[in-house]
């Protein structure tokens, strides 16, 4: 008689949500294998049995034929003879709560091919059907309640499966087995058009919305994560009125196009560019335009358009009938994505030039704007980690055990949060500037929120030792002990977080405004990361400019202070049309509401301003993005020969090599009285930054013997800048490293303040 072993296997990771237990049955009984498998709190049990080569098999296909959209930390067997009367057949038994390995839910998955295929299949079941999905797509994090991911803790649960969808559910061959989102047309969700003249459900409902669109109106469309605004990219007057209605007047708007072919047509994709398109995070990726019939008013002057693929099946139907669509969030700028249908319908209720609201009734759980993204220099760079990516974890290779959980509180911009336990880091989507009520009152939910679905309790909390920093406050509050971490040291830290660096790094941590340690703003910082700890290792000289919370937007006032700083008052005044100069003069002398900062994303707006490129923004960043769109076209029509850096001064403190950017606006006044092109300059104030870095690295090599260098900060979004200075520091020996999966601006701030904490803790547990 063979000999049979029964199998104890545990599987931790993204395994719930993403149609892991019916490949695991379907895999069974391929091997011909009994037992079961269902869902615990973090993690999915199996126990099979069977001829012991047949368990080793179905172990090691585990791993290797896992859904795509699974993601496996661990997998923890054992073998033990079985009884003679063993387990026969195999089934999915019930979830339980037993506690287990971290909880990691999935992400929102795009609707697979399968899926499209039958929602344009006439006689379908689920033909036309706005919310079909299987086990291989759909929404998952913004629906889900709790762990284990079962219907009964979605947002899916007020909704009774018809007899075909029940039948289809528990049938082990079939595709939604065990799909939690399954529903077709005699079940699941309703989609409603709402308008000035009433309401229409069903397919008149789209249809509606289809016509209002087609006429150059907008419509509020309800999304996976939240609701959109959406109109035609080809109508000027409809941007312009979406831009009224949003109180966006400059920043670029988003295009969703119908094919990865239609976005051909109006922009340059490459083939990491396509790769990324058509994941199934589909996130909106920032691509070089092409001459086309697009509305400049949708992209201003940005050399770039970000572009995205539909998601959900209900853009599917809409894109066919309208072409491509602008999609932005529906929100007035500075507050957080609109996500439940009352709010949504009343901020339809006040605004005229909002055509009808698209909606259904599914309940959105948790908020999730779009992720965006770019190629630089062929590989990811994430610019908003949001849908798709998020609840998507980050391995902390050494830190699996022995560590507290950690709440890391992130940043005041672009903020974010984070919890650090057992060896990941689970950071949240971004929720936007804390600067308001309401972006406060959404991060204070969100946090406890995501404690609850993710089962940890933190017991110390990691922050930026910013005073006035909401997110800061908001940790204060908690009653937990705290570990500050300075913001610039944080961005090399997610740096070293999401590469598996733990020390011997040189830093370049490039951005607007942080709290120095010194009580001063830095931004322009050279970091040394050894052994657990972090210090200043170099600055850009720091310049006197004004504090109030209008001047980050103000780009000409950033240039007065630097002409000032560097003594060429003659220029100064006649950038500031005489009379202003006089005042703004005085107010430096006095040092009148006025602050030392070392920052880097000020000395660009300041160039950007005296380049006469972009005197004040709009947006955040609007003039270092607008200075770069300028470099570009000198690269792109000039080339490099002829393009060199301009002069710049490097002294040095007791920290390390200091920048003085006082020759280089010099020579940018001198050289635009020879009539040197904006371009021109603006490249090689590009050209400049790099080499400047390029040469304190090299000086802190010396000092330190370290080779290894991170590249992290809000100034890093500069593309050209990027892709520039990182073969330079490649040809000089260096080991390049920056961030990929996590914005380098503020968004990855969480991210490193729980890395950072992790290493001292590590440091001082050594000391012990």
């Amino acid at each position: 008689m063979t000999e049979l072993y029964k199998a104890t296997i545990r599987v931790a990771g993204i395994v719930q949500g993403v149609g892991f237990r019916p490949f695991t049955a379907r895999l069974a009984e391929e091997y011909r294998l009994s037992g079961y498998v269902k869902n615990q709190s973090g993690h999915v049990l199996i126990e099979a049995v069977g001829e012991k080569t047949a368990l080793e098999g179905f172990l090691k296909d585990i791993s290797e034929r896992r859904p795509s959209g699974s993601f496996l930390a661990s997998v923890e067997s054992e073998f033990v003879p079985a009884p003679p009367k063993a387990l026969t057949g195999f089934s999915i038994l019930p979830s339980d709560e037993a506690e287990g390995a971290a909880v990691m839910p999935s992400p929102d998955i795009a609707v697979c091919d399968d899926c499209l295929k039958e929602l344009f299949t006439e006689g379908d079941p689920r033909y036309l059907n706005p919310f079909i999905s299987c086990t291989n797509c759909g929404p998952r994090f913004s629906i889900v309640k709790k762990i284990p991911y079962d219907r009964c803790s979605t947002s899916m649960d007020a909704f009774p499966m018809c007899p075909l969808c029940a039948r289809e559910y528990k049938e082990p061959k079939d595709r939604r087995f065990h799909a939690q989102t399954v529903c077709c047309n005699a079940c699941g969700p309703t989609l409603f058009y709402t308008d000035r003249n009433g309401v229409k459900k069903g397919a008149d409902a789209l249809s509606m919305a289809i016509d209002a669109l087609n006429g150059g109106r907008i419509v509020a469309v309800k999304g996976i994560g939240g609701y959109h605004l959406a109109t035609s990219p080809f109508r000027a007057e409809s941007v312009k009125a979406l831009r009224a209605l949003k109180g966006r007047e400059q920043k670029p708007f988003a295009v969703m196009f119908q094919s990865l072919a239609s976005i051909g047509e109006h922009c340059i994709v490459n083939e990491r560019e396509a790769e990324l398109l058509t994941s199934s995070a589909r996130p909106i990726v920032l691509l070089d335009r092409k001459p086309s019939p697009i509305a400049k008013e949708v992209y201003g002057s940005s050399r770039s358009m970000g572009a995205f693929l539909p998601y959900t099946p209900l853009h599917h139907l809409l894109l066919k009938e309208t072409g491509p669509l602008v999609l932005t969030s529906a929100n007035p700028s500075g507050l957080p994505i609109m996500k439940d249908d009352a709010e949504a319908l009343a901020f339809f209720e006040k605004n005229g030039l909002l055509s009808g609201v698209l909606w259904n009734d599914r309940k959105i759980v948790r908020r999730l704007d779009d992720s965006v993204a770019a190629v630089v220099g062929e590989k990811l760079r994430l610019l908003r980690r949001a849908r798709g990516y998020v609840p998507f974890p980050t391995r902390l290779a050494g830190f699996e055990s022995g560590f507290p959980p950690i709440l890391c509180a992130g940043a005041q911009e672009k903020s974010a949060f984070c919890l650090a336990y057992g060896g990941f880091a689970y950071v949240s989507a971004e929720t936007g500037a804390l600067d308001t009520r309401e972006a406060v009152s959404v991060y204070e939910s969100a946090v406890p929120d995501m404690e609850r679905t993710l089962q940890i309790t933190p017991e110390l909390i990691a922050c930026d030792p910013h005073p006035y920093y909401e997110a800061t406050r908001y940790a204060q509050k908690r009653g937990l002990p705290i570990f500050y971490v300075q913001h610039h040291f944080a961005h090399i830290a997610s740096v070293m977080a999401e590469h598996g660096l733990k020390s011997g790094v040189l830093g370049a941590a490039f951005d607007g405004t942080g709290y120095g340690a010194d009580g001063t703003i830095w931004g322009g910082e050279f970091i040394s990361a050894q052994n657990g700890g972090f210090e200043r290792a170099g600055h850009l000289k720091p310049v006197k400019l004004f504090a109030s919370d209008d001047s980050v937007y103000q780009a000409w006032k950033s240039a007065l202070c630097y002409l000032y700083d560097a003594g060429l008052y003659d220029e100064a005044r006649a950038h500031a049309y005489g009379a202003r100069f006089e005042l703004i003069g005085a107010a430096l002398n006095a040092e009148v509401n006025t602050l030392l900062s070392s920052s880097m994303g000020r000395a660009f707006d300041a160039v950007s301003s005296l380049l006469n490129v972009c005197h004040e923004s709009d947006y955040d960043g609007q003039s270092a993005i607008e200075l770069e769109n300028a470099a570009a076209r000198y690269q792109k029509e000039a080339g490099l020969a002829n393009a060199s850096p301009l002069p710049y001064a490097m002294g040095a403190d007791e920290f390390g090599p200091v920048i003085d950017l006082a020759p280089a606006f010099a020579a940018l006044c001198a050289e635009k009285k020879r009539g040197a092109g904006a371009d021109e300059l603006a490249y090689r104030f590009h050209l400049t930054v790099c080499a400047f870095t390029l040469e304190a690295f090299r000086a802190l090599r010396e000092k330190t013997g370290l080779k290894t260098a991170a590249l992290s900060g809000g100034v890093f979004q500069n593309r050209l800048l990027s892709e520039t200075l990182e073969p330079l520091l490649e040809q000089a020996g260096f080991s390049v490293y920056r961030n990929e999966a996590y914005p380098p601006g503020d968004g990855c701030i969480p991210l490193g303040q729980g890395y950072a904490a992790l290493l001292a803790l590590e440091k001082n547990q050594k000391k012990e």
